[in-house]
């Protein structure tokens, strides 16, 4: 399992380290949300606070095969080339494999030791949603538009009516740091991770951000009825519906 996978697995979880004889287990937290930044280059991530960086395409949208070093955790996106640029990026470092067009090489999706993520458009048909959600990525990028903060309705109900089409984690583009209620959103809409691109990374406080992303709490849902009766018809439609609990925005610290 490539490492992105393995962390959008755990989104929230405490991670444990040190099992075995004479071992001290301890336990790390991984964040409700990740940050990541797209880089034009390597050496750009030098200076950036991000849990994954994402090296943009090369030379006639080719992987670029120079590492990304001194970083946990980075990957490669493409948008045409050839196989062999994706598998020298991988034997570079490259964790995982960003998608951005669909003439990039059928190969990117057989590496099986890789993460792969995919650009979505909002203006595809519901056949082609479909079969975006069965292949074999790990994420989506909602990646037509990057959505402004602080959020509206508008921009909520959109990035909801993507939502719904997609059974992947979802990665949104954004320019610029959210307040603590849009965060709170985000998180309660099921966003993954947030994505600056270098320009808008150097211009925002993303250390602060990750900061305040730590102190989050994944959000709670009470599947207990208890003693409230729906009215009428109501009943029937409610009876196995989640309940969010009424206090979770109190979690923030």
């Amino acid at each position: 399992m490539s490492k992105i996978s393995d962390r959008l697995a755990k989104l929230g979880q405490i991670e444990q380290t040190g099992f075995g004889f004479g071992t001290r287990a301890t336990g790390t937290k991984v964040p409700v949300m990740l940050v990541g930044v797209r880089i034009d280059n390597p050496v750009d991530a030098g200076s950036l606070s991000a849990d994954f960086f994402i090296l943009a395409p090369g030379s006639k949208g080719a992987a670029q095969t120079r590492p990304v070093k001194g970083v946990d955790l980075w990957g490669v996106a493409v948008s045409g080339g050839s196989g062999d640029s994706i598998d020298t990026a991988t034997k570079a470092g490259a964790d995982f494999i960003v998608i951005e067009g669909e003439s990039v090489p059928g190969s990117a999706l057989l590496d099986e030791d890789s993460g792969r993520g995919f650009v979505v458009g909002s203006e595809i048909t519901d056949d082609r949603a479909r079969a975006i959600d069965s292949s074999p990525f790990d994420f989506l990028i909602l990646g037509e538009t990057t959505v402004a903060m602080p959020l509206d309705v508008g921009a909520t109900l959109d990035i909801r009516e993507q939502l719904s089409r997609y059974s992947r984690h979802i990665f949104l583009k954004l320019n610029s740091v959210p307040e603590k209620s849009d965060l709170g959103a985000l998180r309660d809409m099921g966003i993954s991770a947030l994505i600056y691109d270098s320009e808008s990374a150097g211009k925002n406080d993303l250390a602060g951000l990750r900061k305040t992303i730590d102190g989050m709490k994944p959000k709670k849902h009470n599947t207990s009825a208890g003693a409230v009766l729906p009215r009428g018809d109501e009943a029937t439609h409610r009876h196995d519906a989640d309940i969010d609990d009424p206090d979770e925005d109190e979690d923030w610290e």
